[in-house]
């Protein structure tokens, strides 16, 4: 890899970790500066604005560009532009690049902003006139609360004919290994309600908070179970809260549970005794005024990519040949997959241990090999013969 085109790597990842997009912040920022990129590299761009309304400092959007012609097949590479919050601990400033030794010090710059400075190089390496086939890039905000901000740009994608790539590329954290699978998840939030009252009567009458419990067991036994039975899914309750004082029959609580699972389980099965739960303590407390609702928040689905498929057995060629894995923590593949005919597989720079706590940092070196891997990916599937068997 040469310098120049660390040198671009490393400049375009100072300006996006620069641009403190935590999530539910604003993101457009970042957006006009990575299009205005895009563009001066031919790039055609397309910003698809997030839900209307809110103030100027929540607006959010996405942003798909296309390098080369308006044809099927080519590489779609995906990332989000929102990080978790910077928190405390940090020995630099968080929103500030800052190398040391081989190592960029900077929230995002593992998850994943360094793939995305990534992308640009790679891109510019290739030059956009030489493409036979496109390369497309899609950029997305508020991955890190449940993959909802990506759903504008899928709903944009599903209207763009000549937007069926020869295979996605999701540039999460892997350590450079290819991973073809990820967790689902489903979140719920459930409300109780039942009517207050002195504490002496708790014998008599149920409380907002004993149906909680009830429901937080049923919860960590269907974690339990997981544990019993090897794995493959996970339950946890995240919050939980309410009540009034010791010595009154608490009128509410809350709380958030949630499931992540691997495509192989059926999260509707896993859930059922909880479910059932719910509906028992709802029937218990209707009778004497209150009540139980449960809402799900977040869904996304689990991805399953064969190994055997043509576009990931030649990326995976242009990779270097890469180890296979499988990543336990969830991402936007498997609502790609959902929405564009093609195959994913998720491959990225930095490593997910060293994402979401202070002192994020990718390796430079790290990056460096990213860009050779990745134009040589381009190289393959965008210039080179679009060969459909192996």
């Amino acid at each position: 890899m040469t310098t120049e085109v660390m040198a671009t790597i490393v400049d375009v990842l100072h300006r996006l970790v620069a641009f403190p997009t935590e999530s539910r912040t604003s993101n457009t920022d970042l957006i006009d500066y990575y299009a205005d990129r895009a563009v001066a590299l031919g790039g055609r761009v397309t910003v698809v604005s997030g839900d209307p309304g809110g103030t100027d400092e929540a607006r959010r959007a996405n942003l798909c560009v296309t390098f080369g012609p308006e044809t099927d097949g080519g590489l779609f590479l995906s990332g989000h532009t929102d990080v978790v919050p910077a928190g405390t601990g940090w020995a630099t400033d968080p929103y500030q690049l800052t190398p040391v030794d081989d190592r960029l010090y900077g929230r995002g710059t593992a998850d994943m902003k360094g793939f995305l400075a990534v992308a640009l190089a790679a891109v510019k390496q290739t030059d956009a006139k030489r493409l036979l086939r496109p390369v497309h890039l899609g950029l997305s905000y508020d991955e890190e609360i449940g993959c909802v901000g990506v759903h504008h740009l899928l709903d944009h994608l599903r209207n763009v004919a000549t937007c069926r790539p020869d295979v996605i590329i999701v540039g999460e954290p892997t350590r450079m290994q290819l991973c073809t699978a990820h967790s689902g998840k489903q979140v719920f939030t459930v409300e109780i309600t039942s009517p207050s009252g002195h504490s002496s009567r708790s014998p008599e009458q149920a409380t907002a908070i004993e149906a909680g419990a009830a429901i937080v067991t049923a919860v960590s036994e269907v974690n339990a179970a997981a544990r019993e039975n090897g794995g493959g899914w996970s339950t946890n309750v995240g919050t939980i809260g309410g009540g009034v004082a010791v010595n009154v029959l608490a009128p509410h609580c809350e709380l958030d549970f949630e499931c992540r699972h691997q495509a192989d389980h059926s999260p509707d099965h896993l859930l059922q005794p909880v479910m059932s739960t719910i509906e028992l303590w709802a029937d218990r407390l209707r009778e004497i005024g209150g009540d139980v609702t449960v809402a799900e928040t977040v869904s996304y689905p689990p991805l399953a990519t064969s190994r055997d498929e043509p576009g990931v057995s030649r990326v995976r060629r242009s990779l270097g040949d890469p180890a296979f894995g499988e990543i336990s923590f969830g991402c936007e593949a498997g609502l790609y997959v959902e929405a564009v005919p093609a195959p994913a597989v998720i491959w990225g720079p930095g490593n997910i241990a060293d994402a979401h706590r202070p002192g994020e940092y990718v390796l430079a070196s790290d990056l460096a090999l990213a860009a050779g891997h990745l134009t040589a990916t381009i190289n393959q599937l965008c210039v080179g013969a679009n060969e459909s068997e192996d």
